[in-house]
């Protein structure tokens, strides 16, 4: 019996785990939404544009057009606020990298502080990169993504191996 409740609370426990995501995972994902209905409003608009050439005397496709420009908007809007609370989710995990390469640090011996010293210069790198990104984060965001994660899980891996 004890050992069923175990598994069914270890069971419980790994699956709750995968199923959340961290707050960088969700700001990623809002973003990406976000750049999505860019596109998708952005194409609304090129097509309403069209329809007007072909009909400029036409007061319900030029509706349509004012219609879609204020639907792209709002979804430029809605991209730049995503884009803001990736960059803060960013630098709160920089942030807590930098609490832990100080951690190191402070153990005072050499390899210990070489490894701090490394890592600060690692960390200080992303940090330059995600004030950089401006409006690459929306052309190649994907691999922007991927880099960014996979240089935070690097340190991280460096950090939890010195410890």
């Amino acid at each position: 019996m004890r050992t069923r409740l175990i598994i069914s609370m270890l069971s419980v426990a790994m699956l709750g785990g995968a199923a959340c995501k961290n707050a960088q995972e969700k700001s990623e994902d809002k973003f990406e939404k976000a750049r999505e209905n860019v596109r998708e409003q952005s194409k609304d608009v090129r097509d309403e544009a069209k329809d007007v050439v072909k009909e400029p005397t036409s007061a319900d496709e030029r509706k349509d057009l004012a219609k879609e420009k204020r639907e792209l908007g709002e979804a430029n809007r809605d991209m730049n606020a995503a884009y803001m609370e990736f960059k803060t989710t960013t630098q709160e995990r920089l942030t807590k990298l930098d609490g832990r390469i100080n951690e190191l640090e402070a153990r005072g011996d050499a390899k210990s502080k070489e490894t701090a010293v490394e890592l600060r210069k690692e960390k200080n790198d992303i940090a330059a990169r995600v004030d950089n990104m401006g409006d690459r984060a929306s052309s190649n965001w994907e691999e922007l993504k991927k880099d960014t994660d996979a240089k935070f899980d690097a340190i991280e891996k460096k950090l939890d191996d010195a410890f």
